[in-house]
This record gives structure tokens, sequence and C-alpha cells, in this order.
């Protein structure tokens, strides 16, 4: 009985890891699709727009706010002049990401409302 539970619990935590490693890979080309529009001059705007397929339901955050995140922080590193570059800077960007979602760093805290709308003087 211990030996199948034990087979049961293996398999699920393999099927677990799995699924969050296909996240991440999913993830990690939305990234380097980003990084790709940001490196040949895509206004920001224009690289939101382009993602309306971005499935709206992820069980790791909430994707709006991940996507919306992903392209700031794209779009808060400088265009490449060579393509060399912008090649390696897409690499690089899809591989930060996807390290961060193995490691689920790229949750953040919800922010603590409390406090900073009171109704006393």
């Amino acid at each position: 009985m211990k030996t199948a539970l034990l087979i049961l619990l293996i398999t699920l935590t393999s099927l677990a890891s799995a699924s969050q490693a296909r996240v991440c890979i999913y993830l990690a080309s939305v990234a380097e699709q980003v990084m790709e529009l940001r490196q040949a001059g895509v206004e920001q705007g224009e690289a939101i727009k382009s993602f309306s397929d971005y499935p709206r339901g992820f069980e790791i955050y909430k994707a709006d706010a991940l996507l919306l995140r992903i392209i700031d922080e794209a779009y808060g590193l400088p265009v490449q002049e060579v393509e060399r570059k912008k090649l390696i800077a897409k690499w690089e960007f899809g591989n930060e990401w996807f390290e961060r979602c193995l490691s689920k760093e790229f949750k953040t805290k919800k922010p603590r409302l409390s406090g900073l709308f009171s109704l006393t003087s």
C-alpha cells in the first residue's frame, strides 16, 4: 500500500512539473515574441494589441498583469543596432522569463490597501 501511494505521489509530482514546464515554455515564447517586437521598433501600444489571443487564465498569475509586466520590462531595455545582438537580446529575455517561471520568481505580492484610505482624519 505504501509503495502504491509513493508511486502515485511521484507520478502526480512529475505531472505537475511537466505542466509547469509547459507553461514556462509558453511564457518564454511570449517573452521572446515581445522582445522581437521591441527590437523591430514596434511601439509599446502596438505590442500590447498584438497579443489579443494571449490566454486569459494562467493558473500561475493573472494573465493580463503578467503580459503587461513582460512588455513593460522588454520596453525598458534598449534596442540593439546589430542583428546578432537583437537575436541575443531576444533569447536572453526569453531564457530569463523561463527561469523566473520555473522558480516562480515572477509572482508578486498583492498590494496591501488597508490603511491607505482612511475615513478618519
